[in-house]
């Protein structure tokens, strides 16, 4: 009897031996985020929003999407030679040949 058990059992291990028992994470089943990382209101690495700060460039592919409402936000025009750039919700003051960044307004645009 204890042999047919055994056997019972090690052929039943086998035929389940591929297949996972433990849940998928929480956050698989269409959560945003980990809930470690929700609780804590950060974001994944790798998902985190790049921000330029003065000195850097900004890509050439974030240069030409022009902000022309500075005046609605009163800022200043952009001197000879500079732009405003909307990337997101920030706003940059870039140089128009290089994209180096001269000020940022970060989450200007709520």
């Amino acid at each position: 009897m204890r042999i047919r058990f055994l056997t019972t059992m090690l052929a039943g291990g086998l035929t389940l031996g591929g297949m996972a028992i433990a849940d998928p994470p929480i956050h698989a089943h269409g959560a945003d985020l980990p809930p470690g990382l929700a609780k804590q209101g950060k974001v994944p690495p790798g998902h985190a929003k790049k921000i330029w700060k003065r000195g850097e460039q900004l890509p050439p592919e974030y240069r030409e999407v022009r902000f022309d409402d500075w005046a609605r936000y009163d800022l200043r025009p952009a001197p000879p030679g500079y732009r405003w750039v909307r990337v997101d919700r920030d706003v940059y003051l870039t140089q128009t040949t290089t994209g180096l960044v001269a000020q940022a307004l970060l989450d200007l645009l709520n």
